[in-house]
């Protein structure tokens, strides 16, 4: 088979661009010191209530691996769960590759997000809302706000999604502030938090059905070389955590979940952990021996 040197270069462009894709992080980004054990102690509160109020059916949804080691890690992130939850009896874990079944659906009282989607159909979307609106609890990190060009039916179900069009993506600047530290996912915190991670801005959706729980300045967009500098900042609070609460059901979404570190940073496993029993409607407390298990903090 012959191809011409134009069909060639223009092969290798497209190769070019996707590998640039994949590429989107900021590989300067290292791990905060260790967390201390005194202050995780004084955030989370004893615990009080041993187990859950019911058996949990999680179901967590995952893709392939799509950007270097580090960063976008589905698998290893779906991994580190499952290999946590088999310390509480009382949660059932399943994962299920790009989407649940219907089965799953109907059964599940978690649904854990964190993939690259793909474009949905009417019907997958409908299946999303019709299981929040029922009461499950649904949980969405990072990548899965993403869905090209526009988000709009995706932003239906989560409460906001990236649009080509307006959406950003970049470093994101810490400390982060938490405008909602009387919600249960926040409490005892402090109003600024550090995190290294990234985040998406200018996202399409309607602000005024969700209940913004954290916000952060955005800085220079796509990769960097190193942290802004607060010249760079635009001084404008875009959302970074949300719930959405639809019929019986609720929402979390996190945009930072990009770095596969942060996924062993304490304060990060409060967040998201304190957002799973949230949105089932079930004590944090079973889930509190889980935040420090595996990592180091400093006592």
């Amino acid at each position: 088979m012959n191809f011409s040197s134009k069909s060639i270069y223009l092969c290798l462009g497209i190769i070019l661009c996707l590998s640039l894709n994949l590429k989107a992080q900021h590989e300067w980004q290292k791990p905060l010191p260790p967390r201390s054990k005194a202050d995780l102690e004084k955030i989370m509160g004893p615990i009080k209530q041993k187990k859950f109020s019911k058996d949990l059916n999680v179901v967590w949804v995952w893709s392939k691996h799509d950007h270097d080691p580090g960063f976008h890690e589905y698998e290893k992130v779906r991994d580190k769960f499952k290999k946590l939850f088999k310390k509480l009896p009382q949660i059932k874990f399943q994962s299920v590759y790009k989407f649940p079944t219907e089965k799953q659906w109907k059964t599940a009282d978690l649904v854990v997000f964190y993939l690259h989607l793909d474009e949905l159909k009417q019907s997958q979307y409908d299946q999303i809302n019709q299981f929040v609106k029922r009461g499950g609890g649904l949980v969405a990190i990072h990548e899965a706000m993403i869905m090209r060009p526009t988000g709009d039916r995706l932003a239906s179900c989560l409460g906001l999604a990236w649009d080509d069009e307006h959406s950003s993506w970049g470093v994101m600047p810490t400390p982060y502030k938490v405008v909602k530290r009387n919600h249960d996912i926040f409490k005892g915190f402090d109003e600024k938090i550090d995190m290294v991670d990234e985040f998406y801005w200018n996202l399409t959706g309607e602000k005024k059905k969700i209940d913004i729980l954290a916000v952060s300045q955005a800085g220079p967009e796509d990769d960097t070389k190193g942290p802004p500098d607060p010249k760079e900042l635009d001084g404008k609070d875009w959302p970074l955590f949300w719930t959405k609460e639809e019929g019986k059901g609720r929402v979390f979404a996190s945009l930072p979940g990009h770095n596969l570190f942060s996924y062993d940073d304490p304060y990060f496993r409060i967040i998201l952990l304190r957002a799973m029993a949230w949105t089932t409607k079930e004590s944090f407390d079973p889930f509190k021996p889980l935040v420090t298990e595996g990592i180091k903090v400093k006592k």
